[in-house]
């Protein structure tokens, strides 16, 4: 079923069952296409005359949206592949057996190593309470001194 969005225009052909569907674009609600619409073949031929009658005339209009929605979502792609990247960046797997080695995420350095079950234990057995924050975290850095 193919949908619009009154603030950007974006036409969006969705798929899901969500309830609530939101446009990837300007992150607002939105609309089925109107009846008179279903059934036309491609919405090439008939966007023009939708975005004229139905989303330059909403109150939630936004022109510069409107103007510029593939640079948006150009943008949203790259941010979204870079964050991807940060991630594999971040835990990843050596060529050295299967160690995994982890990045510290305050000084990105890779000497770190993880905080064993036996080394929480101790810690909660003498520091009690206090020792909960630590007890918490996985991996130590080598080099900063931080466990996260």
């Amino acid at each position: 079923m193919l949908y619009y969005c009154k603030k950007c225009g974006r036409i969006i052909f969705f798929m899901s069952n969500k309830n609530e569907k939101i446009c990837d674009c300007c992150k607002s609600k939105v609309y089925p296409i109107p009846k008179e619409y279903e059934g036309m073949g491609s919405y090439k031929k008939y966007q023009y005359d939708l975005w004229n009658k139905y989303v330059k005339t909403s109150p939630e209009f936004n022109q510069y949206l409107f103007n510029h929605r593939d640079e948006i979502l150009a943008k949203q792609s790259i941010e979204f592949n870079n964050k991807m990247e940060h991630g594999k960046s971040i835990l990843k797997g050596t060529a050295n057996g299967n160690k995994l080695t982890v990045e510290c995420p305050y000084c990105h350095a890779t000497d770190t190593k993880k905080i064993s079950g036996a080394s929480k234990a101790g810690s909660i057995a003498l520091f009690g309470f206090f020792a909960m924050p630590k007890a918490s975290k996985q991996w130590h850095c080598n080099k900063c001194g931080s466990d996260f």
